[in-house]
């Protein structure tokens, strides 16, 4: 008996002993540390999906896209590149280049580079999020192991070439302007802002029209309060702006003394689609449904043409 309970022992002993090694073991299996990366040395970022490589270089403190050099959406670049600034890995998960369960094949799979200059500074794969929401799978470059890294960013990758080109096409101070020239149907109007030194209420200004008519104050500031800081729906590649500058409006604004602010809106092809180019962007752009109502509607209200219609019904 006494026997039995000495082989006993002597089981747990190794069992124990197997299963301290064991955890020892995996304690020094440790994950590959990420080199802390600079992003403010970062010049050129490539993403290369299924779709093609979208490639962004940074000039003069500025970020552009592709060979043309579109102008990047500052924010969207900066969100790419604060995932690098403490990327962790967290957790090996597979060893079994098990790359579809992860999204990690050549389908879904979303190839990030870093470059300083020509050299490539690091590289990842970027698969799925992961079920807690809080981690990303990853791959590491000459790495054939699957990773958890901190933080849910594939969102902030998988954005098409559209997506990052910057959208903003009209922006100024309303204050600064004190003339705007409208026009829409072959009818024109210049109005202009001057100091009314005895209404002390919203800043003491007063818009009037030629022929001295004082024009609606609220009406004003809803034409520039749309037009002030205004984003594109999306870019053309045609027509060009050259294309629509030789083409019958559906209406304009000019602003400031010297009218270089400018906006022009055409009609599009399908019906409430508003085509428009400004002295801001080089590009003609199509206009979001409800700024485009929203300016044509001011214009109407500011030139009378929506009381001329209605008195005629």
């Amino acid at each position: 008996m006494k026997k039995e309970y000495l082989v006993l022992i002597a089981l747990i002993l190794i069992f124990s002993a197997y299963l301290l090694l064991h955890k020892e073991n995996k304690d020094h299996n440790t994950l590959p540390e990420i080199e802390k990366i600079d992003t403010n040395k970062i010049t050129g970022l490539i993403i290369d999906k299924k779709q093609g490589p979208i490639v962004f270089t940074k000039k003069e403190g500025k970020w552009t896209l592709t060979d043309k050099e579109y102008p990047a959406d500052s924010h969207a670049v900066e969100n790419m590149l604060d995932t690098f600034k403490d990327l962790k890995l967290s957790a090996l998960v597979s060893q079994k280049r098990d790359l579809i369960r992860y999204e990690l094949d050549a389908e879904k799979q979303i190839r990030v580079k870093i470059l300083e200059g020509k050299k490539t500074v690091f590289e990842l794969s970027i698969g799925k999020t992961a079920p807690t929401f809080n981690h990303t799978f990853v791959m590491l470059a000459n790495d054939t192991n699957i990773y958890h890294a901190n933080g849910s960013f594939r969102s902030d990758f998988e954005k098409t070439k559209d997506d990052f080109r910057d959208k903003k096409v009209l922006e100024f101070k309303e204050v600064s302007i004190k003339k705007i020239t409208i026009e829409k149907d072959g009818i024109s109007k210049i109005l202009t802002a001057k100091e009314d030194k005895e209404d002390k209420e919203e800043a003491g200004i007063t818009w009037s029209f030629e022929d001295g008519t004082i024009a609606d104050k609220e009406e004003i500031s809803n034409l520039l309060s749309a037009v002030s800081f205004l984003e594109c729906e999306k870019y053309l590649e045609s027509p060009t702006k050259n294309d629509l500058e030789k083409k019958a409006s559906l209406c304009k604004i000019l602003l400031g003394n010297e009218d270089k602010i400018a906006l022009t809106l055409f009609k599009g092809d399908k019906e409430d689609a508003l085509l428009a180019i400004s002295s801001m962007s080089e590009y003609a752009f199509v206009l979001r449904q409800f700024n485009g109502k929203e300016i044509v509607s001011n214009i109407e209200k500011l030139l009378g043409i929506k009381k001329e219609e209605e008195n005629k019904e």
